[in-house]
């Protein structure tokens, strides 16, 4: 049997959730004799692929920054993509993100849909820039889709909400990671800065509630003058993020990293806690992350988080400031509850891997075939 997966995830951005997914689910898929893939693409900068490169693609590092040579890359692949679905030579198509380009030359070959989240749909008024003209395409390759792949319990029902679909073309198919300690040894990774610290992954915009975060903790930071922010990933802060971190006499303690896989390593591993305040994840992959690297997780109590992270996490109200302020507290403080978070992440972790996403996968690709 032979999957197509397209270009779309794996242009213009070198990392991200979603293109992280689906190159997982290749490297996994690339173990097995039972399938084969093909990735479509022709252009990318996609960090992952570096790794372990499942196309023929080109890179373009030198002219990354520019909006047009990316939005022209973009159409290439699509061109490119286009060409290799009129081919037919595959069984099922899997494409990886929401664009309805295929829909004309896929006719009647089975398509597989991956939904991660109705971030758009729940936010779109509130944020427009999260993509809220995406529902007309979604409703339609939803309804096109022959299964509709949901990340998670919480998502589906958030498909259910927002999308005329029957639920008995969802299957609930959870994720997996392969950053954690094993994955580099028995060698611990150097410690990335001397002194404590909380850590903060990804994006810090709209609804992953970085500011109120900020504003919560610093009480904590005040009583605690040994204690740091790290962020990692999300982009470099803004003017406006410095004025904040200024105004509350914090500027020297809270530090910006950049997310690549060995930086997060080291910074799960060694930091006090991973803190995830966001309001909404159709998942919540970073929870598994620092479950891999024995790092305790305080994070938001409501959306997919508690659905991963069970009993393994401490949680709090992410719109109450004196609830998280409590939690993050706690945490700094109680050395108890960060072992007994700590053996208990590791516990949880073994309920999720690549592999085991990866196969119940492939056991939907051979249910359309």
């Amino acid at each position: 049997m032979k999957v197509l997966f397209d270009h779309q995830a794996f242009t213009g951005l070198p990392y991200g959730g979603v293109s992280r997914y689906f190159f997982e689910l290749m490297r996994s898929f690339a173990k097995w004799p039972e399938i084969e893939f093909d990735l479509s693409l022709r252009l990318s900068n996609n960090e992952y692929l570096e790794q372990e490169s499942f196309s023929n693609h080109l890179r373009y590092r030198r002219l990354s920054g520019s909006r047009n040579i990316n939005r022209l890359a973009s159409l290439l692949n699509r061109m490119y993509s286009q060409q290799r679905i009129q081919a037919g030579k595959f069984d099922v198509f899997h494409p990886t993100y929401y664009h309805r380009y295929f829909l004309d030359a896929i006719d009647t070959k089975p398509l597989v849909i991956t939904f991660h989240d109705a971030a758009s749909e729940r936010y779109g008024d509130l944020y427009p820039e999260l993509g809220k003209g995406l529902y007309d395409v979604k409703k339609e390759l939803l309804r096109r889709a022959d299964c509709i792949i949901s990340v998670s319990e919480y998502s589906k029902q958030e498909i259910l909400r927002y999308f005329p679909v029957n639920p008995e073309k969802i299957k609930v198919i959870h994720l997996g990671t392969r950053l954690h300690k094993q994955s580099v040894g028995k060698v611990p990774m150097s410690r990335p800065i001397p002194m404590p610290y909380l850590l903060y992954v990804g994006k810090r915009e709209l609804y992953k509630n970085f500011d109120s975060f900020f504003r919560a903790i610093q009480p904590v930071l005040q009583r605690y003058p040994d204690l740091h922010l790290v962020c990692a990933g999300g982009g470099s802060f803004s003017q406006q993020e410095y004025n904040s971190f200024y105004a509350a006499r914090l500027a020297d303690r809270v530090l910006y990293r950049p997310a690549t896989d060995e930086n997060l390593l080291a910074l799960y591993q060694h930091a006090r806690a991973f803190v995830f305040p966001s309001m909404n994840e159709g998942f919540g992959l970073p929870i598994l992350e620092a479950f891999g690297n024995e790092c305790p997780v305080v994070a938001s109590n409501c959306s997919s988080l508690p659905e991963v992270g069970a009993d393994a996490a401490l949680y709090f109200d992410p719109e109450n400031d004196a609830s998280m302020a409590h939690a993050i507290e706690r945490i700094v403080t109680d050395d108890a509850l960060c072992a007994d978070l700590r053996q208990k992440g590791t516990e949880r972790l073994r309920d999720f891997s690549c592999d085991k996403t990866a196969r119940q996968t492939l056991d939907v690709y051979q249910s359309l075939v």
